[in-house]
């Protein structure tokens, strides 16, 4: 079945999965126009994004500073190619100046002199004649990405003509994005990409996640950074799956995902670490909570909730919809053993007392410490169990983390004593039921553009927890690794990776992301303004 995703504004391409297909893509980046306004970014978007399309395996064809020959050229060889194999993926990239006329969106040459507004589709490239072209090549998807959402710099340009239009004729299973909303105009920024590219080159990288999260994930960097001003605007009629770089996959031995290629900012490591594996404590088989108590833990904060072991079923089934993403299954039984947990997220009052630091975007005592690494949540969790006289849970040689079992320090929870303990009971797609209404936290849905909020605002689990669903992303000890069919007991993830597990979505989230079975990876030295922790420790 022949599946057209398009994503219109700066964006990206949703690739590979399990068969090596083929990936052919145009990318085009016109600045230096003779006739009218000259762009200072979209050459370096278009250099940019064909970069990071040639690290995700595409085979790229590149066009700065085109003219109309060129740009049809251009097309016309990309339909070739992907009619070539049916089951390829196409990526269409342009970044330049773009206008609207009658309904219609057209790209524009930088050689083009159009007088009058009649002389505009004889020389420039429709968009609904592009799509058309590549919709005819038969291939299995297509995506088309358009930053192209500034001001008609044409003289007879009409008071109505800002930005683009909602393309007309949306091809079936398709995606189309807007670098900002139709009839506004997008920031061609101060740096060296425009506003929403900048930030859409970071969240395509990351490795395993699905396309509507990266859009979700752009649009609230571009409504933060913009002050509100600039709001992404996407129009999906795509009903499945697609990813950046590999799928995720779920088979029954658990393996090391690939990486994808790296953030420009920032190396990504690959540690091996040995990790120690002490016996755990004997598992109590019904799931009940107890707050923490002074005859129960004296040294425990009063912020810390007692969940008592219990076996679970653990991921989601194929038919869960909602966006159900392959690497939550096979659903398989896990039994936990009791443990603390954090009633909130670790606060940024909580982490400036122990680090001297707060490296957060979303400055507040009482909001959650966020851009955490990995390694400084480990390196928290140890400073705070030394300044309350436990013993840390980590021993870090560099790269290298092992986990002492039987320390009775902070630590961080496992994937499968987070999802446990985020459930509280439950087998529905949330906490609290299958609706949005049922999500107790917050999501780009309902906080498109805001920043994070102070734990306890949302009504808490079963359980006692706050913010399982939303604020930001926790933190896991797992190695990110696909799971097994077979029963477990206190499970610790992969033994050894690439990637570590986040969990919960965030405020930058849609709510598909808010569900239970949820999982994000990224490397462990990764910061983000939406990535967050919550304290786990044993029961002694």
């Amino acid at each position: 079945m022949k599946k057209f995703a398009f994503f219109i504004v700066l964006a990206f391409f949703l690739m590979t999965g399990l068969f090596a297909q083929q990936k052919f893509a145009l990318v085009i980046g016109n600045g230096a126009y003779a006739n009218i306004t000259k762009l200072n970014n979209p050459v370096n978007d278009a250099n940019d994004m064909a970069a990071v399309l040639q690290g995700l395996g595409f085979t790229v064809e590149k066009v700065l500073n085109g003219n109309l020959t060129q740009m049809e050229n251009g097309i016309v060889n990309l339909k070739k190619k992907l009619k070539g194999s049916k089951d390829s993926y196409g990526f269409f990239f342009y970044a330049g100046h773009g206008v609207q006329s009658n309904g219609e969106n057209y790209l524009i040459p930088v050689d083009a002199n159009i007088s009058s507004e009649s002389f505009l589709r004889r020389q420039s490239i429709s968009v609904q004649e592009m799509l058309d072209e590549l919709n005819d090549a038969g291939n299995e998807l297509n995506v088309v990405v358009l930053d192209a959402c500034r001001d008609n710099p044409f003289p007879w340009k009409r008071s109505s003509s800002r930005g683009l239009q909602v393309v007309g004729n949306q091809p079936a299973d398709s995606i189309i994005v807007f670098a900002t909303s139709a009839g506004s105009t997008a920031s061609d920024g101060n740096g060296k990409n425009g506003l929403f590219t900048s930030h859409l080159l970071e969240r395509i990288k990351t490795p395993g996640i699905e396309v509507a999260e990266v859009f979700r994930l752009t649009m609230g960097d571009v409504v933060r950074d913009s002050g509100s001003q600039q709001r992404p605007a996407v129009y999906n009629q795509f009903a499945g799956q697609a990813y950046l770089g590999s799928k995720p996959q779920a088979t029954t031995t658990a393996v090391t995902p690939q990486p994808a290629p790296a953030p420009a900012v920032q190396p990504t490591p690959t540690p091996q670490p040995t990790v120690t594996v002490q016996p755990a404590p004997a598992v109590q088989q019904t799931p009940t909570v107890q707050p923490a108590t002074s005859a129960q833990a004296t040294t425990v904060s009063a912020n810390m909730v007692r969940i008592k072991g219990g076996t679970f079923t653990m991921g989601s089934s194929p038919d869960s919809g909602w966006g159900r993403l392959s690497d939550e299954g096979p659903q398989h039984k896990v039994t936990v053993s009791s443990f603390y947990i954090g009633k909130y997220e670790v606060t940024q009052e909580e982490y400036q007392e122990i680090m001297g630091t707060n490296p957060s975007n979303s400055k507040g005592d009482n909001l959650p410490v966020e851009q955490v690494s990995w390694y400084d949540a480990i390196e928290y969790c140890n400073k705070r169990s030394q300044k309350e006289g436990l013993t840390p849970a980590y021993t870090r040689n560099g790269d290298n983390v092992i986990w002492n079992r039987n320390a009775n320090g902070y630590r961080l929870p496992t994937e499968a004593e987070w999802e446990y303990a985020c459930r509280a009971g439950t087998t529905t797609v949330f906490n609290r039921g299958n609706n949005k209404s049922d999500i107790t936290g917050w999501y780009a849905e309902i906080n498109f553009g805001g920043g994070t909020h102070p734990g306890g605002q949302k009504t808490a689990n079963a359980w006692g927890l706050y913010d399982m669903h939303g604020n930001v992303w926790e933190w896991c000890w797992d190695w990110y690794g696909n799971y097994s069919s077979a029963s477990q007991t206190d499970p610790m993830g992969a033994s050894s990776g690439t990637y570590r597990v986040g969990r919960g979505g965030s405020i930058s989230s849609d709510a598909s992301t808010m569900r239970s079975a949820r999982r994000f990876s990224e490397v462990p030295s990764f910061r983000r303004n939406d990535i967050g922790f919550r304290l786990a420790r044993n029961i002694q």
